[in-house]
């Protein structure tokens, strides 16, 4: 069987371009499985345009298979539009229920694939901002590879209490990524994160073009191949 290797990408703050990166991550190196489990806005599944189907909470909600859309023979997104509308209606009281399904799915995730026979060895999970860390300390002892995204926000003052949070949620990554940046301000980050990301114009939102857009970029696309490299070696 085919090893495969779960990555999660979390953030302690929203709009950092978690889905960005996760969509970066999936397009570069192929072989991969998307999982939209950010059930606060499920932008992977839109992105991607997943068809409105049962996607990861289908197991729990119905008992039936998720749905998978192939976007290439070698990418693939499991939507999440029932943990997003589901969201919207019960806010932080679902909460709780999705973050043990998360779990669920990350442990069963290697025999979900060698099931279903597909070109996968890394699934992608795109997260809600401020995952539990609990949740996040249990993924950490299955072995889950967890890219911790942020913004500028991470490399400039901040309080200490911010400080102290950003301090909590890295203490749980395997990898550190400070996003969106302008160039003036690449040189300051590299010297406290190991990957960085420039800031690009998107000229098409949509999942792969968004992704040839970061990747466009040389100094991204070696960011970009730098994350696979780990991944591969973790």
């Amino acid at each position: 069987m085919r090893t495969v290797k779960i990555v999660v990408i979390s953030s302690l703050d929203g709009g950092v371009g978690k889905t960005t990166i996760s969509s970066a991550l999936g397009v570069e190196k192929g072989m991969a499985l998307l999982v939209d489990m950010d059930w606060e806005k499920a932008d992977l599944s839109q992105l991607f345009r997943a068809p409105r189907k049962p996607g990861w909470l289908a197991p729990f909600l119905k008992g039936t298979a998720p749905n998978l859309h192939r976007v290439n023979p070698m990418l693939y997104v499991m939507p999440g539009y029932e943990a997003y509308e589901i969201y919207q209606r019960e806010g932080e009281d679902a909460v709780s229920g999705f973050s043990e399904a998360l779990l669920e799915w990350a442990e069963f995730f290697p025999k979900f694939v060698a099931k279903l026979r597909i070109p996968v060895d890394v699934v992608i999970l795109d997260t809600p901002a401020a995952l539990r860390t609990e949740i996040l300390a249990k993924l950490q002892k299955m072995g889950a590879y967890n890219i911790f995204v942020a913004d500028r926000r991470l490399i400039s003052r901040i309080s200490d209490i911010k400080s102290e949070q950003y301090r909590r949620y890295l203490t749980y990554s395997s990898l550190a990524v400070v996003n969106m940046l302008e160039k003036d301000e690449l040189k300051m980050a590299k010297k406290i994160a190991p990957v960085t990301i420039r800031r690009v114009k998107i000229r098409e939102y949509y999942g792969e073009a968004i992704a040839n857009d970061l990747l466009r970029e040389r100094e991204n696309k070696k960011s970009i191949e730098h994350i696979i490299t780990r991944i591969k070696t973790a």
